[in-house]
């Protein structure tokens, strides 16, 4: 079955376990829901005043789940991961731990080479004749390791104004369609910080980030090749709506962003949600710390028969 993002976005819900079930119950707008605690993959609180107790938190991660707890601007600010996530772990963090540095700047080539073959697919996917793309592919290929030349910060410049016009600035502060990109990111950042717990690694220790006001740098190197998927999203929903100024994020564009998580990909499995896909990504860096090679395998965003009409 599909796994479900639920938002709660009214005060005065309870949210309880009942046999196997999240219960979400609100006395005032008469509502009494129960969802599978195995379907939810995602629950996201945007009310201010709930009552959620320990229980359900540590229910929710014993079934793979994770709750994004939003800010006052209804943008998500912290995500709930396992603190033990494999019976593997003790071993697995080790191999982590003596990941030589040679690996890391290859890992960290990998990863960016396809971001940017990804940023590449989405912007042929709109413009395929576009000037940008040609460049793109130049930068793909000479990403050295490391990406000491920073080609990473090259293309996104290049690729971010190619897609969404020349006056584009990528800016997480800006309250403009820019809390879109956050929102959206953020859903995808939480996907993998559950499928790295889940893994037996720690989220803690990074390839390429090493900010220490970051708590979770390897998550932040490991969505690098997904950004694109979600401003692929973003910007067919930019398309349907004016929401160039004033965007709000409401209950209907939440929805639209959140397909994020159930997004079709290509995988040597076949077509795959991203959620499945990123499950698997995580354990071929696993792969890649055990055998001390590169060995990440990634999906293809855009499947075959995924062609715009």
């Amino acid at each position: 079955m599909e796994k479900q993002v639920i938002e709660v976005m009214n005060n005065g819900f309870y949210i309880f376990l009942k046999r196997g079930f999240l219960v979400l119950q609100n006395p005032d707008l008469n509502i009494s829901q129960q969802i599978p605690l195995d379907n939810i993959l995602s629950l996201v609180i945007s009310a201010d005043d709930i009552d959620l107790s320990k229980n359900v938190i540590n229910a929710l991660c014993a079934t793979g789940g994770h709750i994004i707890f939003c800010g006052k601007t209804y943008l998500p600010e912290s995500i709930t991961i396992p603190y033990t996530g494999h019976w593997m772990i003790a071993p697995r963090v080790q191999q982590q731990i003596k990941c030589s540095e040679p690996l890391k700047k290859n890992l960290w080539k990998s990863i960016i080479q396809h971001k940017i073959e990804n940023q590449a697919q989405i912007l042929h996917y709109f413009y395929p004749q576009h000037s940008a793309l040609e460049r793109l592919k130049m930068l793909q290929n000479h990403t050295l390791s490391g990406d000491k030349s920073n080609t990473e910060g090259q293309a996104a410049a290049l690729y971010f104004k190619a897609l969404f016009g020349k006056h584009f600035v990528r800016d997480r502060l800006k309250d403009d369609y820019n809390i879109l990109f956050n929102y959206t990111y953020t859903l995808v950042r939480a996907m993998i910080a559950r499928s790295i717990a889940g893994s037996g690694i720690l989220p803690y220790l990074g390839l390429k980030h090493c900010n220490k006001a970051n708590p979770l740098p390897l998550v932040d190197d490991l969505i690098e090749p997904f950004r694109p998927i979600a401003d692929k999203i973003i910007f067919q929903l930019l398309q349907q709506k004016n929401l160039l100024e004033n965007c709000e994020l409401t209950p209907q564009i939440k929805k639209q962003l959140a397909t994020v998580i159930v997004y079709p990909v290509q995988t040597q499995k076949g077509v795959q949600p991203l959620h499945n896909a990123i499950h698997d990504f995580v354990d071929s860096l696993v792969q890649s710390f055990e055998q001390k090679k590169v060995q990440l395998q990634y999906p293809n965003i855009l499947p075959k028969q995924s062609t715009r009409k």
